[in-house]
């Protein structure tokens, strides 16, 4: 950190120079691109700038009545003008505050299970809404993707597969399926910071990736479809659609797939000499999975037996890479979409009359409850890796965006079970319209433990899984065990503290909905009395633009 700043302004003009240099960001910023106003900085600038504008006009068309009345001095008006301006601009939006949530961690003496929790999201480094090649690189990765799987290495659950780390997930030449959840909209859907985040740390594979990534869903005929609307991210602008393109334009093998094109297509395997694409419909089982050729042209994928080879009329199921990302939220009927259930868009409703009596007996009786159809599934298309999103965890749906909270966190696990249970009973649970039905404990009829229970003992009895939902064989680690370098002040991350640290501590506090996190939480505590608040904002306005004896930021 700079030990010595120039300091030109006294106390009491600083939130005139906040407002005036506010404008100046919207100028330079936005220029003539009104789209850019919807960055979170932006919202921030704009909000400050609306303020100062009001207090200037408050401020002239005052002085002439008060002046009058009141015989105030210019200092008063000053005083007026620039109280009034604070008490608006830090007048807080209550609509989606994150709740506070106490996420537990522990360790057990030897885990069948581990789990890692970021229990506060850090703010991405910029938007892929271009979909092209402009965007810069800096843009592709995510600080809680990155965050999250370097406390997964820490514990020695390595990302990349290599010759040093031979049971690492993701080998250089892998095909990569990330099945997300898009059959809703906005916050119901995967957060696509997220994903790119996990897309650009599996494209630095240190050996050089060689394979495809693929971005897949089905959302049956009930959702609304892989398209510009599943934009859960900090720049409302960006959407999936947009990521998967930015990769592409910049000459990376990153493919979006939408399985719902093809919901209704029945299909035989490779092996059977079906080359087309469609979902295969096992009569013994009622499993059903997709088989489809990646958008490249070069592969052919069986979802159940992996990479077909037509010279060799074989499969190599060692190179398919199957990644589970859900977005946390309520569901009406299961209880909640977590890791297992979003294995539901793994099959398809297609034919559900002839195959299981009907939509409503296909839910009843075979996804959920003791038959445990998503669980047979997940067991033929086994992921290696899943991770949960839940920057935003819906309370009630799936599918309303009224009942939306910013929990800001993130986890992965190995074990979709031990996840899905600490997402349920630690994130969800707490903040659920109706806890009860959200409940991994409550194993009362239709109710989420009571799938989770059945979905997890086929799993586990019959298919031969090592899961857990028993606390006692979980540890769960958080990003304590990852230190990470920050200055005090420095709360966007860029490594200075400068003007927009200010903005990006207003829009966190003051933003609607909320801006993100800092990261660490302690970078944004600027006056070290560990809380974020107004104060810290004042303290590094006075730091960058007040008197010379001022103070500093407490952290080197």
């Amino acid at each position: 950190m700079k030990a010595n700043h120039r300091r030109v302004l006294n106390k009491e003009n600083l939130g005139w120079l906040a407002g005036f240099l506010a404008i100046l960001w919207l100028l330079v910023r936005s220029g003539l691109n009104p789209k850019r106003l919807n960055y979170p900085c932006q919202r921030a600038a704009l909000q400050i700038s609306a303020g100062w504008i009001s207090a200037i006009l408050a401020l002239f068309a005052g002085s002439i009545v008060l002046k009058r009345i009141l015989k105030f001095s210019s200092a008063a008006f000053v005083t007026f003008g620039a109280v009034w301006f604070t008490l608006t601009l830090f007048e807080p939006s209550l609509s989606n505050q994150k709740n506070d949530i106490t996420l537990p961690v522990w360790e057990s003496d030897s885990p069948t299970s581990t789990i890692f929790v970021l229990d506060s999201i850090p703010p991405t480094p910029g938007s892929l809404a271009a979909g092209d090649a402009s965007v810069p690189d800096e843009h592709l990765s995510d600080f809680a993707l990155d965050t999250l799987i370097n406390m997964m290495e820490e514990k020695g659950i390595y990302l990349h597969k290599t010759a040093g780390n031979p049971d690492g997930i993701v080998a250089a030449d892998d095909i990569v399926i990330i099945k997300g959840n898009f059959q809703w909209t906005s916050y119901n859907t995967t957060n696509t910071d997220r994903i790119k985040g996990l897309i650009w740390r599996i494209l630095l594979h240190p050996d050089g990736f060689t394979g495809e990534i693929v971005v897949c869903d089905n959302t049956h005929i009930y959702g609304t479809g892989i398209n510009a609307d599943d934009n859960n991210s900090d720049d409302p602008a960006q959407c999936i659609i947009d990521v998967v393109n930015t990769f592409y334009a910049k000459g990376y093998p990153v493919y979006l797939k939408d399985w719902n094109d093809f919901y209704n297509t029945v299909a035989w395997e490779y092996s059977v000499g079906d080359p087309y694409d469609g979902f295969v419909y096992e009569i013994d089982t009622k499993v059903t999975y997709p088989k489809f050729q990646t958008p490249s042209g070069q592969y052919y994928i069986s979802l159940k037996y992996g990479i077909w080879n037509q010279e060799a009329s074989s499969y190599d199921d060692s190179r398919l890479c199957i990644i589970d990302f859900p977005v946390l939220k309520a569901h009406f009927n299961a209880g909640a979409t977590i890791a297992v259930k979003n294995w539901v868009g793994v099959l398809t409703t297609a034919y559900s009359l002839g195959r299981y009596g009907g939509i409503d007996p296909m839910h009843d009786d075979f996804l959920f409850g003791p038959y445990a159809l998503v669980a047979r599934v997940m067991a033929v298309t086994f992921p290696r890796l899943s991770i949960i999103d839940a920057t935003w965890t819906t309370t009630e749906g799936p599918i309303s965006l009224s009942w939306v909270v910013n929990t800001g966190i993130l986890l992965a696990s190995t074990d979709p079970v031990a996840s899905s249970w600490y997402a349920a009973k630690y994130i969800l649970t707490p903040i659920a319209n109706f806890p009860h039905e959200t409940d991994p404990e409550n194993e009362s009829v239709e109710f989420y433990g009571y799938n989770l229970r059945y979905w997890t003992e086929f799993l586990v009895d019959s298919a031969g899984y090592d899961l857990t939902r028993d606390s006692a064989q979980i540890s769960v680690f958080n990003r304590e065990i990852v230190a990470p370098d920050y200055f005090c002040g420095d709360a966007n991350g860029d490594g200075d503290v400068n003007l927009l640290d200010i903005l990006y501590l207003i829009d966190h506090l003051y933003g609607d909905p909320p801006g993100p996190v800092p990261y660490p939480v302690e970078s944004g505590d600027a006056n070290g009395d560990g809380d974020i608040n107004l104060l810290d904002i004042l303290y590094l306005i006075d730091y960058l633009y007040g008197d010379p004896s001022g103070p500093d930021p407490l952290c080197p």
